[in-house]
């Protein structure tokens, strides 16, 4: 079987999701290094990430998620909350943090509108993980692999590093995610440079 290709860059947070899949499952791959808008070929969109593997191309993190669940063994990994991250957190954080970066201009009025759903929906999170080891259970799933690198970057920024700070049950969940062999694995060795 060829080997699966992964091609994004290290801090992009939906890259490292599929990586740390790949980790969890035990998926040799190969980190082809690829920036938004110069993957038309692979990727219409022009996004990051996307897979090549076995005469298979993928784009979109959730349809790479789930070929990895359907074309290799190792733990299964999907569940419900996938889509509650990716759908509420995910789409609030990363597009502030994106605002912060640099990496997407929106109008303050916006930014300020995607922090405060951040806001809102850390605290359902920090309840579940209050009933839970990880997000869907006592197993991680592909729901803490969307949660954790978009998280990571939360104490790089002060306001979304301040939400954070009143959720313990997240933090406890962050400390046990950041001790793993698959998140060691896939730390970027350089961060996006955050705004003033």
């Amino acid at each position: 079987m060829a080997v699966l290709k992964i091609h994004g860059l290290p801090p992009s947070t939906f890259t490292r999701t599929v990586r740390l899949a790949c980790h969890e499952k035990g998926i040799e791959y190969e980190m082809v290094d690829a920036m938004p808008n110069t993957i038309d070929p692979l990727n219409p969109f022009g996004k990051i990430p996307a897979i090549t593997h076995d005469g298979v191309t993928l784009f979109e993190s959730i349809a790479i998620l789930r070929y990895l669940e359907r074309a290799f063994p190792g733990p299964k990994l999907w569940d419900q909350w996938a889509s509650a991250v990716a759908d509420s957190l995910v789409n609030a954080s990363l597009r502030y943090f994106a605002a912060r970066a640099g990496f997407l201009p929106v109008p303050a009025e916006m930014a300020q509108k995607y922090l405060a759903k951040t806001a809102e929906v850390v605290p359902i999170f920090d309840r579940q993980l209050g009933k839970h080891r990880f997000l869907a259970g006592d197993s991680l799933t592909v729901a803490d692999l969307y949660l954790y690198p978009l998280y990571a970057y939360f104490p790089d920024i002060a306001e979304l590093k301040a939400i954070a700070d009143r959720a313990p049950n997240c933090n406890r969940w962050s400390a046990e995610m950041a001790a793993r062999p698959s998140v060691k694995a896939t730390e970027p060795s350089f961060k996006p440079q955050i705004a003033a």
